[in-house]
């Protein structure tokens, strides 16, 4: 993929090859904050800083925008972390429970990289042969616009999950295109 090449949201088929793939790899960091991304449409930088001393108070301030977001973690979340700690805690990491949560296993003290997880996304597409370009910043794209379908296309809320400011933007943004547009006016017919 091209740097500055523009992704795609991941489909649901897609979503459960993936998972499939981290499982059998043994790849729990990096299926843990696919699913992090997926439940809470966290940018990767903010997920990757993310301590477990954050889950008691859940606000962030945005490392792109500067904002301060309040975000909640799901029972999809939690349900990793714990994973986490467990997995942590098997491969004998001291700290296992306190610090990043999404650990470099090289160096337990500091939180795996963006470039090595964009590495395992490299990997994931070319094994999996997904055809359509993605990469970490897919997961929030695919949260985006499951919101907006699974609210009965609220713009809105979408708007406001992402911090966005332009309709024009965010409908881009979850790929909403003039052909699914098009689309409408010909399949709906009174």
């Amino acid at each position: 993929m091209i740097k500055g090449q523009s992704v795609n949201p991941i489909t649901k088929s897609d979503l459960n090859l993936i998972f499939d793939y981290l499982k059998r790899k043994d790849l729990i960091v990096i299926l843990a904050i696919v699913k992090t991304a997926l439940n809470t449409g966290l940018r990767i930088s903010d997920i990757l800083n993310l301590t477990f001393e954050d889950l008691d108070n859940p606000t962030l301030k945005e490392k792109k925008t500067q904002r301060r977001k309040i975000v909640k973690f799901n029972s999809g979340c939690t349900e990793n972390f714990s994973l986490l700690k467990a997995y942590y805690k098997k491969k004998k990491i001291k700290n296992f429970d306190t610090g990043f949560i999404f650990k470099s296993l090289i160096r337990p003290d500091s939180h795996i990289t963006y470039q090595g997880v964009n590495f395992y996304m490299k990997q994931i597409r070319e094994d999996l042969n997904i055809e359509y370009p993605f990469n970490t910043h897919s997961f929030r794209k695919t949260w985006a616009r499951t919101i907006y379908f699974q609210y009965n296309n609220n713009l809105a809320l979408v708007m406001k999950a992402l911090n966005h400011t332009n309709p024009a933007v965010t409908l881009r943004y979850i790929g909403i295109d003039n052909d699914e547009l098009n689309k409408v006016y010909t399949d709906i017919v009174f």
